[in-house]
């Protein structure tokens, strides 16, 4: 299953950035640099066919059509043109998210008082995958509930289609993050009952920086008005009329100004590699190796969860006062690996081998 370019030591970190797949810097050259050296009239057509290419196979990924899916740069600017692109529903102008999710986006949440939002904060030490606890928490000031699928901190899988049903039978829409378990856990778009999904390609898939994205209920796209555009949220980009703007009739309608390319280019040829494979075969590859990990250690060192739906494609481990013995042996072992506030970080991919996961336990 290998299908990364070598690396030197035992890379874990594919939670915080993947490893790029065999062929991304060729894939890229083809896609990108060729185009544009040769500097023809048609060089967009060749570009906007690779964005093309990353939407698409983004879409067979996450089963779903690629009409409803944007490019974007960064999980934090999708959130934000989301947010503004929607009316403030009367009495609804509460933003629920945990203190678990993902600070950037937070921040990005944190900007949206100047519309008359306020947020509010489910606890960090909230069991956030038992419904009754969401259901608690969606009062009926809410308007918008933030879902983070995998938690980075403590590797938690919630149960995103149950938590979504529940927030649309609420009259609540839905924002989920998938940063953490695209290219890694199963997803289906089409089971789910969100509004809005946001992820990116620099963890699981493989993909490098820069290469976002944001998914939209088509039920929903009609009422979406963003207010950041560009001559690619146009419904005809080369109409080039001053004085006549339309927005695209689908999720394109947030791309925004002249778009990155180069990024788009390397993911695609992840995104490929990956549904070529198939993302349940990736996932089982990953649980195995997670359980090796796991049932190597003992019960009171492992922060996420034990169960393998309840948790993500990282281990988390926290081996309290003999926690900075371990890690020097990591290192020298040449583990590539971090550290949060609730332990060490690792994270079991299809650049590893089960020698190289023995190698890791052995440093336990």
């Amino acid at each position: 299953m290998n299908q990364f370019v070598a690396h030197e030591g035992i890379y874990m970190l594919s939670h915080s950035v993947g490893l790029p797949l065999v062929g991304a810097e060729q894939a890229a050259t083809r896609a990108f640099w060729q185009p544009w050296q040769r500097g023809d009239a048609t060089i967009w057509n060749h570009w906007l066919t690779e964005v093309a290419a990353f939407r698409e196979q983004l879409a067979l990924l996450m089963n779903t059509d690629m009409a409803n899916i944007c490019p974007q740069s960064s999980l934090s600017s999708a959130v934000s043109k989301i947010v503004y692109s929607l009316p403030v529903r009367e009495g609804r102008s509460v933003i629920l998210l945990s203190e678990e999710d993902f600070p950037s986006i937070a921040f990005a949440l944190q900007k949206t008082a100047s519309l008359g939002y306020q947020l509010k904060f489910i606890p960090a030490d909230t069991d956030t995958s038992d419904l009754d606890q969401w259901d608690q928490q969606m009062t009926a000031d809410v308007g918008l509930v933030l879902v983070t699928h995998v938690q980075s901190n403590n590797g938690r899988q919630l149960p995103v289609q149950q938590i979504t049903d529940l927030a649309r039978q609420k009259g609540i829409l839905s924002l989920v993050d998938v940063a953490q378990s695209v290219g890694i856990i199963p997803i289906d778009l089409q089971q789910w009952q969100a509004d809005f999904v946001v992820g990116s390609s620099v963890k699981w898939i493989g993909g490098g920086p820069g290469a976002a994205f944001l998914w939209v209920d088509p039920e929903i796209i009609d009422q979406c008005e963003p207010d950041n555009v560009g001559w690619f949220s146009h419904e005809d980009p080369f109409q080039f009329d001053i004085h006549h703007f339309c927005y695209s009739p689908d999720a394109l309608r947030f791309w925004g100004g002249t778009p990155s390319v180069y990024p788009y280019a390397v993911a695609a040829n992840s995104l490929d590699q990956i549904n070529a494979v198939g993302v349940d075969k990736i996932r089982a590859n990953n649980i195995l190796l997670s359980e090796m990990l796991i049932y190597a250690i003992p019960t009171s060192a492992l922060i996420s969860p034990y169960l393998e739906d309840q948790r993500g494609g990282t281990v988390i481990v926290n081996f309290g006062q003999s926690q900075q013995q371990i890690i020097r042996r990591l290192n020298a072992c040449q583990v590539h690996f971090d550290s949060r506030a609730k332990g060490i970080r690792l994270s079991p991919h299809g650049c590893n081998s089960v020698e190289q996961i023995k190698k890791v336990i052995s440093c336990f």
